[in-house]
């Protein structure tokens, strides 16, 4: 008896350690195994969502202020425009471009001769209005007159200037200006 209570008590704890090891090998194929994979797989997406987070923050900064910036560049070609010289076609730009040029010529007390508006022609993708015109005058005169256009804030510049000094009983000079305009449509390139 004592021998088969030795026996029993072997199988009883060859079978307890068996059901210990199939409970441990249940529990890690069924439970840790997949428990395990699915920790795995939400790291990698953790990483991936942490990487997008950093990529979405560099992005953040590099466009943090484009609104002022671009407010600022609408001020700033709002403030040009208001430069420009008015009209809706170029002919009227440039008419209007001549009344300017005669007012200033009146102020700087010049004697004009001829005056007219020229062909419209082109600078990069934008149209210029032109105007001339050629006045009688002297050196204190014209230095006077080339101040006026320097002083004023519309966006205009003297093309060519061809100066001829008369001599005789009544010397003077003789100023051939072409000045050009930038024509601009409202909201868009010429």
């Amino acid at each position: 008896m004592g021998i088969s209570r030795q026996l029993s008590s072997k199988r009883s704890s060859i079978l307890r350690y068996g059901l210990l090891i199939i409970g441990f090998i249940l529990w890690y194929s069924l439970i840790w195994n997949p428990l395990s994979g699915k920790l795995e797989e939400s790291g990698i997406r953790l990483e991936a969502q942490e990487a997008k987070i950093e990529r979405l923050k560099r992005d953040i900064k590099r466009h943090r202020g484009i609104d002022k910036r671009v407010m600022q560049s609408e001020q700033r070609l709002a403030t040009a425009a208001k430069g420009l010289m008015p009209g809706d076609t170029p002919q009227l730009v440039a008419s209007n471009l001549q009344d300017v040029l005669l007012k200033m010529a009146s102020e700087a007390d010049l004697q004009v001769i001829t005056y007219k508006t020229g062909r419209v022609r082109k600078w990069r993708d934008y149209q210029l209005a032109i105007a001339t015109f050629s006045a009688k005058t002297d050196i204190k005169k014209l230095v006077k007159f080339l101040k006026l256009l320097d002083d004023d804030r519309r966006i205009f510049r003297i093309q060519s200037m061809n100066l001829v000094k008369v001599k005789g009983r009544n010397p003077h000079l003789r100023v051939k200006l072409e000045v050009e305009a930038l024509f601009m449509k409202a909201g868009s390139k010429g």
